[in-house]
């Protein structure tokens, strides 16, 4: 088995553990080369050595980095008065 795991089913629908397994990958680009742009399938890549998800998210996004999805600065949403 090699490093990448990749587990993906529909969006609200996981099956649980193996049912999702699709296949290994030796590196991330590789794993994510593989996943299908489908509307509602999420996905999660796991590294097999520490057994922690590297990447997740909506395979329609899986090009993205989540970072560049930051708010803008001036466009933060108004504190509701008394919140803290």
């Amino acid at each position: 088995m090699r490093r990448y795991l990749v587990f993906t089913f529909y969006a609200g629908r996981p099956l649980g553990g193996y049912n999702d397994f699709l296949d290994s990958f030796s590196s991330l680009h590789e794993a994510l080369a593989n996943l299908l742009e489908e509307p509602g399938r999420f996905y999660q890549i796991v590294d097999r050595n520490t057994m922690r998800i590297v990447k997740q998210g909506l395979t329609a996004f899986k090009n993205y980095d989540p970072k560049a999805f930051l708010r803008e600065k001036g466009n933060e949403p108004k504190q509701k008065p008394g919140a803290e």
